[in-house]
């Protein structure tokens, strides 16, 4: 289980808009038996959309490959816009053999439930994400309430 983060920014005392997301993946995820070996969370500019200047609000996900019954590990990203995606590891974790978004998760916002039933196929066995998850967490209108109130003070001190 997570503990909680610091205050990490001096505009956000409050700590991270969508620290109770994670919070709630994990938990989803201890609960399925498979608590990821690296979590990271943050706002950020997402460097691969050079052209995109909005922060995102982002959650990575990480197993290697001694936590996977497969050949690598894996990793899940989350950001506040695209939602989930996935890519499969080699051996090394920035050998990066497979990556793709997770259309089986419907919502930016999956339940964390859903994120677990997904992330328990790629983890146990390099399983490619099926069925069809449509619900959304609970949490998901305050957080983005909250992530919307962040880049607000965030763009009137830059």
């Amino acid at each position: 289980m997570l503990l909680d983060p610091p205050g990490w920014h001096r505009l956000w005392k409050t700590g991270l808009p969508h620290w109770p997301y994670v919070q709630a993946v994990d938990h989803a995820l201890t609960d399925r038996g498979i608590p990821p070996g690296i979590v990271r969370a943050d706002i950020a500019l997402r460097p691969y959309h050079r052209t995109d200047c909005r922060d995102r609000a982002y959650m990575l996900l990480a197993w290697d490959v001694s936590r996977t019954g497969a050949r690598g590990g894996v990793q899940l990203r989350w950001d506040d816009e695209a939602g989930w995606s996935y890519a499969k590891l080699g051996l090394r974790t920035d050998d990066v053999l497979l990556e793709a978004l997770i259309t089986a998760l419907h919502r930016v916002f999956a339940a964390p439930d859903d994120v677990a039933d997904v992330a328990y196929g790629l983890v146990s066995s390099w399983r490619t994400p099926q069925g069809e998850y449509g619900a959304e967490w609970d949490g998901a209108p305050q957080a983005r309430t909250a992530i919307d109130e962040l880049r607000r003070l965030r763009s009137n001190v830059g």
